[in-house]
């Protein structure tokens, strides 16, 4: 059974950057789950609300061990009219996922002397949150620090024969382009909620970048693997569709003290 289907029944029983020994694939560690809330800014300031107010609060949440990371975006190349921003938030297991940490203590304890009613009505008067999805990290090469994120949304005909598409065949390729110095690192993730007919894409890939220069894709590829020619890999590829392709730039992001991300 693929790791969607997995997951998905998962979360209906208790209910997205990779450290590479939490990735999905390690079956003796928990799942990391990313959270990613798309956001419509209303106000000028909402970028600084974000980062004066809320970074700081992830940044305690990531201390206490309730949340891994959290990561605000702003969508350089993509459609703006629905969500120009991004928070990404990752849980570490289903502890830190289903944990319901009190909001208001987290400010009290990072901003002393400010009031919370009057930050949270701040906060709402400058964006609309527009929808929230779940992911899970399916594979991936730990980024080292980046400045965009390119996020591929994929639909794909077959999940189990793609994900060992890209597991076992674009992988090594990406980490070809790591080694190179092309890219800062690269993730997979399965769509876990919301899901349906409705919905266009299930997988996501993610190409993390520190410039946005030309890469050579294809050399790559067939360095990674010399026993297949390029109208193979085409092949391979059409076991998925690429609904869309965006550039987020990376805005801020909380510091892990024991691993330095």
């Amino acid at each position: 059974m693929n790791t969607i289907k997995i997951l998905r029944m998962a979360v209906a029983a208790v209910t997205f950057t990779v450290p590479g020994a939490l990735l999905a694939e390690d079956q003796e560690s928990p799942p990391l789950y990313i959270s990613v809330d798309c956001m419509k800014s209303t106000a000028a300031n909402y970028a600084s609300i974000e980062t004066d107010v809320w970074q700081p609060m992830h940044q305690e949440m990531v201390n206490q061990d309730k949340q891994y990371r959290w990561a605000l975006y702003w969508v350089m190349y993509g459609d703006r009219s629905r969500c120009d921003y991004y928070t990404v938030t990752t849980f570490l297991g289903s502890n830190q996922l289903n944990a319901r940490p009190a909001i208001e203590n987290v400010f009290d304890a990072v901003h002393p002397d400010a009031d919370f009613e009057e930050a949270m009505s701040d906060t709402f008067e400058s964006r609309d949150h527009v929808a929230s999805e779940l992911w899970l990290t399916v594979d991936g090469i730990p980024p080292k620090a980046h400045r965009y994120a390119v996020v591929n949304r994929m639909k794909a005909h077959d999940p189990d024969a793609y994900e060992r598409m890209e597991s076992r065949v674009f992988k090594p390729g990406h980490q070809a382009l790591v080694d190179g110095g092309y890219r800062s690192g690269w993730a997979m993730y399965a769509l876990i909620a919301p899901i349906g007919t409705s919905t266009p894409y299930d997988y996501a890939t993610v190409d993390f970048v520190d410039h946005l220069d030309p890469v050579p894709m294809a050399e790559a590829m067939m360095t990674a693997n010399p026993n297949r020619d390029l109208d193979e890999l085409q092949e391979l590829l059409d076991l998925r569709e690429q609904v869309s392709s965006e550039t987020w730039v990376l805005v801020a992001a909380t510091e892990r003290e024991m691993d330095g991300e």
